[in-house]
């Protein structure tokens, strides 16, 4: 290997490197450093546009969603409440009964009522009021029907034992009465005493 010397700056003999002193002079010699390499620097970064490539801008920073308020939930420890009770609508009473006889009087069923020709003489014997029917065909007997009221628009009719009978008519069909054997009646129905005709309805 062969190695490069340099001349003592003393007495120009050549000194070999790394050697501190002249073999021909005895000099202290300090060997030149060699020179260091310009450090090379890269080039300069160029944009393809020729131009000065101008700083991107920075996105603004988004801001956090606010926060959501919390939905309350029920205590399932405490019972539900319980809707407040609804009172029930007051019953409404039933329309008292009536008699309508021909002429058009209304006769209140309120009490015992004793119908016929001339019942006045016997109506104490069923122990109600006497209603006299006029029939100038005498075709109702002097005592013909009894009429009981039985409730709140309630009430009963029998046949008294009359010579023509009685007929119960309630939806277009007729019933007879048998004697002695009382039957409700209601509002709608006809009671026909011979000729007569009786309409039961609500008392006005």
């Amino acid at each position: 290997m062969r190695f490069m010397s340099t001349q003592c700056r003393f007495c120009g003999a050549a000194v070999r490197p790394n050697t501190m002193f002249c073999p021909s002079c005895g000099q202290i010699v300090v060997a030149d450093a060699p020179a260091v390499a310009a450090s090379v620097l890269p080039p300069p970064f160029r944009t393809t546009g020729g131009g000065p490539r101008e700083p991107q801008a920075v996105a603004a920073p988004v801001a956090p969603p606010e926060p959501v308020a919390p939905v309350p939930l029920p205590d399932l420890a405490q019972p539900p409440a319980r809707p407040a009770s609804v009172a029930p609508p007051a019953p409404v009473a039933p329309a008292a009964l009536a008699l309508r006889m021909p002429q058009g009087a209304e006769v209140a069923i309120d009490q015992v009522l004793v119908l016929g020709r001339n019942p006045a003489g016997r109506a104490a014997d069923h122990g109600g009021a006497p209603i006299e029917v006029a029939d100038p065909t005498r075709s109702v007997s002097r005592v013909h029907l009894v009429v009981r009221p039985s409730g709140p628009g309630e009430a009963s009719a029998e046949d008294a034992g009359s010579g023509n009978g009685t007929l119960l008519e309630r939806g277009g069909a007729r019933h007879p009465l048998r004697p002695r054997d009382p039957v409700a009646i209601h509002a709608g129905d006809r009671l026909i005493l011979g000729d007569v005709v009786v309409e039961v309805g609500t008392a006005r």
